[in-house]
């Protein structure tokens, strides 16, 4: 860069100005990501039914397309984090509707081939290519647990029972705290799956589970 001289020398000798200082130039991707950032956060809007400003979205529940918490793995969302479609457009701007991140503790959750429990985000990454087709074949054994009316319930189930009375933040400790559907086996005895498996051991503990008498009545 070159250096400029001052027109008016201080003892006898020309003084050098100070260089001009360049404004760092920001790259073209981290501006466009910052910009879409900001958009997106002038975008989101906390209301409630009446317009008012509000803690929390509710979801849309089942009548909804991805009305319930989950992470909706599809072509158009690869979210790390679940997500619902929310009322009273709630939460941020989509083209199928409004939604918004919800507590990953009530994300539906299935039990796999080895009888262990996981969303389906852990079915992908556990299975990796097979985890969606493993997923949909685990459709017949979702987790229930049971509420205070003594029902085992599936998540969503379970969220219908509490979030009139709870609301959306409010079920979720329940459900995390509720016990697991049990079922009574051949000696009259209540078990969870788990003690199933502990008792007949992990091949014949399917076969008795389904077979037995369950806690789950019409609902």
């Amino acid at each position: 860069q070159a250096v400029s001289f001052e027109e008016v020398p201080v003892h006898g000798v020309a003084r050098a100005a100070p260089p001009r200082m360049m404004a760092p130039r920001r790259a073209p991707g981290l501006l466009i990501a910052s910009t879409l950032l900001a958009a997106v956060a002038s975008a989101e809007s906390m209301s409630g039914e009446f317009g008012q400003t509000v803690l929390g979205c509710a979801c849309k529940g089942g009548k909804a397309t991805h009305g319930y918490c989950g992470f909706h793995f599809h072509w158009g969302s690869q979210e790390d984090k679940p997500w619902c479609r929310t009322k009273h457009s709630c939460g941020n701007p989509g083209l199928q509707g409004s939604w918004a991140h919800c507590d990953e503790r009530g994300v539906a959750r299935r039990r796999a081939q080895d009888g262990q429990l996981y969303t389906s985000k852990e079915f992908k990454k556990h299975y990796e290519s097979e985890g969606r087709e493993k997923w949909s074949a685990a459709e017949p054994y979702p987790e229930r647990r049971l509420a205070r009316n003594n029902k085992a319930y599936t998540v969503f189930e379970f969220r219908d029972y509490y979030v009139d009375a709870l609301g959306e933040q409010g079920w979720v400790p329940e459900w995390v705290n509720a016990k697991p559907e049990a079922r009574q086996a051949n000696d009259g005895k209540w078990w969870t799956f788990d003690e199933f498996v502990q008792y007949y051991g992990k091949s014949e503990a399917w076969r008795k589970w389904e077979a037995a008498d369950n806690s789950r009545s019409d609902l």
